[in-house]
């Protein structure tokens, strides 16, 4: 019988910001930083958007 011996990572918490690879650890913080911005940018560009329409409108 052959047994699968699977190197488990060091800590018990599964996350990937704290896995051994660091390939994995790269794209974890990759897409943190993207759902950052684009928490931070959505609203920016709404707001912008309908400050463009409104002012748009008036002339």
């Amino acid at each position: 019988m052959a047994t699968d011996k699977k190197k488990a990572d060091t800590y018990s918490y599964k996350g990937w910001l704290n896995s051994d690879k660091f390939l994995k650890r790269a794209f974890a913080i990759y897409g943190y930083t993207m759902v950052a911005g684009l928490i931070i940018m959505v609203p920016f560009y709404a707001l912008m958007f309908i400050i463009i329409l409104i002012a748009s409108l008036t002339m």
